[in-house]
Parts: C-alpha cells; structure tokens; sequence
C-alpha cells in the first residue's frame, strides 16, 4: 500500500513538474500553424480583432481594414478552428489588452450547431486551462471525461510536444493575421467546384454516399442552434458592450450556394443579432451582392475561399460597412479574467 501511494506521489510530482517545464517552453513559441499563432495573437494589441476558421484568416485583411478605419486591425482567424476557440481566444485576449472597439467574427450556416470536430478542435485551448473560466467551459463541452484528463498538467500539452520542438527556436515575422489562400478553383474539380451547395461539413453533415443537394442544405440551414454556443455568443457579446466593443457577424461568399438555405439562415441571424446588444449581422455574399461575388470564379481558391484577389475586394467592402457603424471608442478600461 504504501508503495502505491510513493508512486502515485510521484507520478503526479512528476506531472507537475513535465507541465510547468512545457508550459515555459510553449509560451515562447510563436510560429505555427495552431499553437504558435495563438500564441502571437495574444501578444498583438488591436482596436479591431478579426476571429473565426480559414474563412476569416484568409479573407479580412487587416491592411486594408487598418488604414480605411484610422485603426489598428489584426486577424486572429485560425484554419479548422470555429466559433468555440474564436469565443474562448477573445476572453484570454482582452484579459492582456483590455476592451477593443470592434471585433470582425466569421458566421456560416453550420457555426452555431454542434460540430465535433470543432469539439475535439478545443484541445488547442489546454494550455490556456486555467486562465479563463471561459476557456474550462469550452473544454469541458468536448465530453464527460475531459474534467478528469485536465486535472493533468501534462495532458494539457497532448500532442504539441513536436510542435513546440519544431518551433521552439524559431522566430516568427512580423504579421497581421491575414493568410492569402492562392490559386483559382478549378470548377470541373468536384472536390473544390460548385456542387457543395454552400455545405462546408458535408463530410460531418451528410452520409459520405449521399450526394449534397439544395434539401440538404436547406435542413442544415433550418437546424435549431445549438445552446451551448448562443449562450456563450451572448455572454461575450453583452460583455463586450458594457466595454464599449462592437460586434460584427460577417457571412463571405461560398461558391454554389444554395439561395432557398442561404435565406432562410439568414433571417435567422437577423434576428439572432438584433436580439443582443452591440451587435450587426453583414451578409456579404454573393446573393447580397451579385455584382461582386457572382458568377466570378476567378475570385476563389476554392469553393469557401477567396483568393487574394477575392479577400482584397472582400475587406474593401467590409471597411466600407464597418465605417458608420463602429461604436465611439471605449475609455481605457483593464479587463479581469473571469472569476
């Protein structure tokens, strides 16, 4: 008995111990494609933040955003990450910065339902686990055990161990945030062409032998949001307004888009929107401005994602919305983490 209870000392001494030496060691990474641009994003002070997955990274550009606002923009939007690390990344940034004036956050119509690759997406947060109450939430949606893996330091750093090797020594550029997707979507190309019908987890949404149609779309489109997520979207939102920060839902163009699914998700975020403080919704797709997006391939690395050319008229109609809008600037006021 006393043998057991030596080595379970020892064991969580020693998880202890390999957490607080890779909690150093990951801090000082800022390069990446997941942890080290968390990382750097933390450490960039903004009046407007720019959060979502690959379709706000690659799509706002804070250069163009900055000098038609008079203000300093930055994109923390980070690919195959949604609405749950967007939501989590804010509190853990305004806890260093204080309250910006305006946050950009990307919305399409499978943002607010459950998604679980989103869920398992979250582990990116851990080491972040104890700075933000926001943040235990979000983790602990991704199942029943995650409160017993994460009373382990170590766990919290599952899976970075290379990342934080490989990145370790590297010292990153000076960024915005902004990734240019490059290339010109190949229609003919299935994979990347027309035929998703505006579905960007078809693979999660619909049987893999099923193929994506208008009905289908339209079912995702009328899906109940999930609670989880609106009660935390409503949570940051009206917090952000008692400090004087503006939000801004933003929908980007999709290629094959179906038009009955893309209505009927938008009258619900309408609404959604108009119900929370601070808060406009912007659908600037292509069925809101043909003019623009439609019809226009040359303007897409893919079917959800605009090429250089397409984020550079994109973010020069979105400053272009944002400019009447956006809310005085807050009084300089030092954010808490949450209790």
């Amino acid at each position: 008995m006393k043998r057991v209870l030596l080595f379970v000392v020892l064991a969580v001494f020693a998880d202890i111990a390999l957490g607080r030496v890779l909690d150093r060691l990951y801090r000082r990474t800022l390069t990446g494609e997941r942890g080290g641009l968390t990382n750097y994003a933390l450490t960039q002070d903004a009046d407007l933040l720019v959060l979502g997955s690959s379709r706000a990274q690659s799509h706002v550009m804070p250069s163009v955003l900055g000098p038609r606002l008079s203000l300093r923009a930055y994109n923390a939007g980070l690919k195959g990450h949604g609405l749950l690390y967007s939501l989590s990344l804010f509190d853990l940034w305004r806890q260093k910065h204080g309250a910006p004036r305006a946050v950009v956050l990307n919305m399409d119509p499978e943002t607010l339902l459950p998604r679980e690759y989103e869920l398992g997406a979250t582990a990116i947060l851990g080491p972040y686990f104890r700075e933000s109450a926001r943040v235990r939430e979000v983790v602990y949606l991704g199942g029943p055990y995650k409160r017993l893996q994460y009373l382990s330091h170590s766990y919290r750093y599952n899976g970075k161990v290379l990342s934080i090797a490989k990145n370790l020594l590297v010292h990153p550029t000076a960024h915005d945030g902004f990734v240019a997707a490059l290339g010109v979507i190949d229609l003919a190309d299935p994979a990347f062409g027309a035929q998703r019908h505006g579905l960007l987890d078809v693979s999660l949404d619909v049987p893999h032998r099923e193929v994506p149609s208008d009905a289908i779309a339209l079912e995702v489109a009328r899906r109940p949001f999930w609670e989880p997520k609106v009660r935390l979207l409503r949570e940051v939102v009206e917090a952000g307004a008692k400090e004087g920060t503006g939000f801004f839902l933003v929908h980007a163009p999709v290629i094959g888009l179906s038009r009955e699914a893309h209505d009927a998700w938008v009258s619900r975020m309408r609404t959604l929107a108009t119900s929370m403080p601070s808060t406009e919704f912007f659908d600037l797709c292509q069925h809101a401005r043909p003019d623009l997006f439609a019809d226009k391939p040359e303007l897409y690395r893919d079917f959800n994602h605009l090429n250089a050319q397409g984020a550079l008229l994109f973010s020069s109609l979105l400053a272009e919305q944002l400019a009447s809008p956006l809310p005085p600037r807050p009084a300089p006021v030092r954010a808490t983490a949450n209790p």
